[in-house]
């Protein structure tokens, strides 16, 4: 009896549930792949150590002009001693977002980063070395969509280990994976203004570059618990409107995933094919400059029919969030907790207001704890990433920043 054809979106939960709870090291990621350290896309290993010149790329790619992150020598003047990361930065050593991470590839099934819960425990430092565990798929949840029908969130958790032992950070965060030719059914985008290009006036333009200018670094004067009040609004960080230049600085310094074409072709080739997939042959990466198949992939391209305009991955949006929150902290403050909640694309010529607001402020056995709701606006007045964070403080009255105690998780063995 001939085996019932599933949709992509009961394909995919099918192959993936057989998967929930596995367990990745980092060595296993990077030992995968016949003839490379790693499946070069999927491996996300940008960087495997903490250097001062891998974190001067990070921050030159999402635009931070903080001297803790850039300039060693302040950086020594600073109660570490040595040249920080941007808590961010850890993105770059480990993030298992794709296929075959979460599960073999579903024809027919894209996806997109949709938020997170991340917690850092002490601070990334020039030469630290760094291992991880990720759980991947932890969990995959079928979910109705405007978008698509109905989507699949798939989780990931993940620890990172400095030196093989210590836990210095961990993460949650999820992506949602759809199915293409439903979504381009569906079309909601196309009947609404989105798929017009953003257009500014010269004044709009000034004030979106004065509003720029205008970042505050708190720096080497430290923010005191005390002297935060609920109420309180954060500089905002702004930027935009949303280009190539900027998705192409994103994508350089933190997202792994420019490799020359050939050792993408050869990757693909060597992948063991999936149930749906057909594989890859060695004409198919070349298929789009065949005679009658010439495709645009000008400022205008996007991934399928169903997005109005190219899209900017999530984690950059988040990005400016970081820069907001590090920049009002000041060098003494401790990023503990983050989050985000993606509602909203991203996309070419968007402008982006990150802002932040004080909404809490609390002791929690010794460390001196401010909450901020953290909202991402867009030029239309659209809220398009929410969220939060909880920053320690020093307190003038109780001394510096005590860091906080990692959760319980497996330990990581060097």
């Amino acid at each position: 009896m001939p085996e019932e054809k599933l949709d992509p979106i009961d394909q995919l939960m099918k192959e993936w549930g057989k998967l929930v709870g596995r367990v990745f090291t980092s060595e296993d990621f990077r030992a995968r792949g016949p003839g490379f350290e790693g499946n070069i896309l999927s491996d996300n290993t940008l960087n495997r150590d903490v250097t001062q010149d891998g974190i001067r790329i990070f921050v030159n790619g999402e635009g931070d002009l903080n001297p803790l992150f850039r300039n060693p020598e302040y950086a020594k003047k600073t109660k570490y001693k040595c040249m920080i990361a941007p808590p961010n930065y850890l993105y770059t050593i480990c993030y298992a977002q794709s296929p075959p991470d979460h599960g073999p590839v579903i024809a027919g099934v894209d996806g997109m980063y949709s938020g997170c819960d991340r917690e850092w425990f002490r601070p990334v430092c020039v030469g630290d070395t760094f291992t991880y565990r990720v759980i991947c798929p932890a969990e995959n949840k079928v979910m109705p969509s405007k978008y698509s029908g109905r989507k699949v969130l798939s989780y990931e958790k993940a620890d990172y280990y400095r030196q093989g032992g210590e836990l210095v950070a961990g993460y949650s965060s999820y992506e949602q994976w759809f199915d293409v030719k439903k979504a381009e059914e569906l079309n909601i985008f196309g009947k609404t203004d989105l798929v017009k290009m953003p257009e500014y006036t010269v004044e709009e333009m000034k004030e979106i570059y004065a509003a720029q200018d205008r970042e505050e670094i708190r720096g080497a004067n430290p923010r005191y618990w005390e002297d935060v009040k609920v109420g309180d609004e954060l500089t905002p960080v702004v930027r935009g409107p949303l280009n190539e230049a900027e998705l192409t600085a994103w994508h350089a310094a933190g997202h792994a995933h420019f490799i020359s074409e050939r050792l993408t072709r050869i990757m693909w080739e060597k992948m063991p094919p999936s149930p749906g997939w057909k594989g890859v042959n060695k004409w198919e990466f070349g298929q789009g400059y065949l005679k009658g198949q010439v495709r645009d992939y000008g400022p205008g391209h996007k991934i399928t029919e169903a997005h109005p305009r190219q899209v900017a991955v999530g984690q950059q949006t988040e990005a400016w969030r970081y820069i907001m929150l590090t920049n009002w902290m000041g060098d003494d403050g401790f990023l503990w907790k983050f989050s985000t909640q993606i509602r909203k694309m991203n996309m070419i010529g968007d402008t982006t207001w990150s802002k932040g607001k004080v909404i809490n402020k609390y002791c929690d056995k010794g460390k001196y704890c401010v909450d901020i709701d953290v909202q991402s606006i867009n030029q239309t007045g659209a809220v398009t990433v929410t969220g939060g964070a909880t920053i320690i403080l020093p307190s003038r009255d109780h001394g510096p920043v005590i860091y906080p105690e990692p959760y319980a998780r497996v330990p990581m063995k060097a």
